[in-house]
């Protein structure tokens, strides 16, 4: 960049910082959507939904840097006008980077105007913007992890023992409860009961085989889906990282650069694309309501 907002390589090193804490924290997402209820786990949830909206801050901040930078470049180059205009359109990156904003916040606030219902994008829109990583980091991994409500822990004990015996109390002649218990005294009723303990122990026990009744298969099922929906979906991810970050890896697809642009591109174009839907979803809405009542 020709002008980077921090000097030398500061912002190099803030990047390197934050690119770790969000690996470690996506890391603690799913070991507390496996183990830990939100509402056990309630502060760490929002230490790192505190994360992501400082996060956010810094990425909002990085895009209207970037579009500042571009904009005044064109300018200087071109010298203003229509040639302006069309140097910035010619930059892939920056048109990309316009377009999905675009088509983003600005169809929000024109959908709101169309509907006369403004007000929330005035006191909300600034929230939501801050809780739109927890959305995906936070929400995304503790639905797919939490497929099916599993129960961790348990160490495959599936049956509660019930059989604990009966202890059988009574009062006394002031009133008070009262147990009896049984307890040898006799030297010979200790010697018996000894040997008893020593053939129990003796005795070669064959264990019962185990059949699973139908909840625990079906159980047992919901917990393999999950698992594997699980694993997909992180092997999946981590293949795209690969490819778009590996140059060994189809390298006829173009450098780190020439990957990182392309799939910026799709993503950018992707959101101005569903944006666009919906925007045209909710004018159609809007006008089959003035003609229908």
């Amino acid at each position: 960049m020709e002008k980077p907002p921090f000097p030398n390589n500061v912002g190099s090193v803030i990047h390197q910082i934050l690119n770790y804490i969000y690996i470690l924290l996506i890391v603690i997402q799913f070991i507390m959507a496996m183990g830990n209820r939100p509402q056990g786990a309630k502060w760490s949830y929002v230490g790192c939904m505190i994360f992501f909206a400082f996060l956010m801050a810094y990425i909002l901040f990085a895009a209207v840097w970037l579009t500042y930078i571009g904009v005044a470049t064109a300018l200087a180059n071109a010298g203003g006008g229509a040639s302006a205009v069309i140097s910035l359109i010619s930059k892939g990156p920056f048109r990309d980077i316009i377009i999905s904003l675009a088509s983003t916040y600005v169809m929000y606030f024109v959908a709101s105007f169309l509907f006369f219902d403004p007000w929330h994008m005035f006191t909300s829109f600034i929230p939501y913007l801050f809780m739109t990583p927890s959305y995906t980091n936070v929400l995304n991994i503790y639905a797919f992890c939490n497929t099916h409500d599993v129960s961790w822990g348990t160490k495959g004990d599936n049956t509660v023992a019930t059989d604990l015996g009966v202890v059988a109390s009574k009062k006394d002649a002031s009133g008070a409860q009262t147990v009896e218990v049984a307890v040898p005294t006799e030297q010979k009723d200790l010697n018996a009961a000894y040997e008893e303990a020593c053939l129990d122990l003796q005795k070669t026990v064959v264990e019962a085989p185990q059949h699973r009744d139908a909840k625990t298969k079906q159980e047992d099922y919901y917990k393999g889906f999950r698992t594997r929906l699980v694993i997909f979906w992180i092997t999946s991810n981590l293949i795209l990282v690969a490819i778009i970050t590996n140059a060994q890896l189809l390298h006829w697809f173009g450098n780190f650069t020439e990957r990182s642009n392309s799939y910026f591109a799709f993503i950018l174009w992707s959101v101005a694309g569903l944006s666009a839907f919906r925007f045209t979803g909710a004018c159609c809405y809007l006008v089959f309501r003035i003609f229908t009542g």
